[in-house]
């Protein structure tokens, strides 16, 4: 394995993440007007428009990423053998493994904290519909749950997959 090998390998892992928090981000952006209400974004809602642009951003991230990792990693690094015995597929195979497990325990984290969020706010005194709109980062957080569950058992078949091509 090359030093440029093992950077292709990396941006493939950055590119997965933010394809990661595509999928989060449009998942509860799809269930927010189920949480809150069918109007719950209008058209010219500023924080809708902010989500998009977001995800619009994230996707853009993941497709270089996942696209683009061998020529960005042919740019900037040069085959420079590395003592790390194994392929790349074996490098893809354990980092997606640790960014599934990252993502579902990044995404357990944040549920508890906005669990406690709740609880804390609800005994404030604050207005409900001010709490509502906290709903769709939580969809987003248990999408990035979900994701990480899904990510770290298929490791060595996407890694197979991602490094066919």
């Amino acid at each position: 394995m090359t030093l440029r090998d093992a950077a292709a390998a990396a941006i493939t892992l950055m590119g997965l993440y933010f394809a990661g928090r595509v999928v989060a981000l449009y998942a509860a952006l799809m269930a927010t007007p189920f949480i809150l209400s069918p109007d719950a974004f209008s058209s010219d809602d500023p924080a809708l428009a902010a989500s998009l642009a977001s995800g619009a951003g994230n996707l853009v991230l993941a497709l270089i990423g996942l696209l683009g990792a061998r020529r960005i990693a042919a740019t900037f690094f040069v085959p420079t053998p590395l003592s790390i015995t194994g392929t790349r597929r074996d490098v893809l195979c354990v980092g997606i493994a640790l960014l599934g497990v990252w993502m579902a325990a990044e995404g357990v984290v944040a549920i508890l904290r906005a669990g406690g969020g709740f609880i804390y706010y609800s005994q404030q005194q604050i207005p409900a519909s001010s709490l509502e709109r906290s709903w769709p980062q939580v969809v987003a957080n248990l999408a990035t749950v979900m994701a990480g569950t899904i990510l770290a058992p298929s490791a060595r078949r996407l890694a197979t997959r991602l490094d066919a091509r």
